[in-house]
């Protein structure tokens, strides 16, 4: 097996993007997506900014909701992500996506420009999250709305995907890929763990302008057409291309991964395993400067 090396940034390889969008985009974004829309739902005709866009799921679900006479604007810091973002079509009936490259701490998205803005799942990979949603609420018109989900930590009992994940790295000594494994799920919310993600989301949106906070939990499931396919999640992360090129490695890896996986296997193959996130809403006050 090869040696130990300092955990590498989270950052998505073109290679990544692809397998980030041909599975967990159906499998994981897909299916969540219609949580953020069941606390503010896009309207025929609105202006709509997707932060974070990823490979487009939320962006071009929200150009089927607001139709032709609507606009959405996504941006994402991978251009590997927009590349597959471009690559997909919205289907008839659906606003034009304006897909752009950017830092979400740092980007000015204009004022009083949108109707609403989403952030799915990427809050937690951001150096100031707070800043972020500061230039969100900057760019809603008066009353405009936000949402945004960041999944719970995972544990145990609690997103055992990740969970399981990070001890299978444990269990072939890379306890130096953990933090990484487990960033897109590193929001206590509790200010028991350091970093940006100890913050309760909810006084992230009142430090960023926002009135009526309001944060859930929502439950639901992460699912895989097979046992395989859920293992090979590991070689989304940043590191999964020496993982995977470790023959070793990746056979040890992957059989106490798939151990870790298996109660989680339906009669028919399917892998569905226990999601948890957080999905937190507020509104751009009417009397902003």
């Amino acid at each position: 097996m090869s040696g130990a090396r300092a955990a590498p940034a989270f950052t998505f390889s073109d290679e990544q993007a692809k397998f980030y969008d041909d599975v967990l985009a159906r499998g994981v974004f897909q299916v969540w997506s219609e949580k953020l829309f069941e606390v503010s739902r896009p309207a025929l005709g609105e202006s709509v900014l997707d932060v974070a866009c990823g490979t487009g799921v939320v962006a071009r679900a929200c150009a089927r909701e607001v139709g032709v006479e609507g606009s959405v604007m996504a941006m994402d810091n991978s251009s590997g992500m927009l590349e597959r973002a471009r690559a997909s079509g919205t289907g008839g009936a659906a606003a034009r996506v304006e897909f752009v490259e950017g830092d979400a701490c740092e980007r000015d998205h204009g004022e009083r420009t949108f109707d609403r803005a989403y952030c799915q799942q990427g809050l937690q990979f951001m150096e100031n999250p707070t800043r972020a949603m500061e230039l969100i609420r900057k760019a809603l018109k008066p009353g405009g709305h936000f949402t945004a989900a960041v999944w719970t930590t995972a544990r145990a009992d609690s997103n055992q995907m990740m969970y399981h994940l990070g001890e299978a790295l444990r269990d072939v000594g890379k306890e130096e890929w953990i933090p990484i494994a487990l960033k897109p799920m590193s929001w206590c919310g509790s200010g028991a763990a350091d970093g940006a993600g100890s913050t309760k989301l909810e006084d992230c949106l009142i430090s960023a302008g926002f009135i009526n906070p309001d944060v859930s939990v929502e439950d639901g499931t992460f699912e895989f057409p097979s046992l395989d396919v859920a293992v090979d999640v590991a070689k989304v992360a940043p590191y999964g291309a020496e993982l995977a090129g470790d023959a070793e490695l990746w056979n040890a890896f992957s059989k106490s991964f798939r151990n870790r996986l298996a109660p989680f296997v339906n009669a028919d193959g399917v892998v569905s395993v226990p999601a948890r996130s957080f999905i937190a809403h507020g509104v751009a006050p009417w009397n902003a400067p």
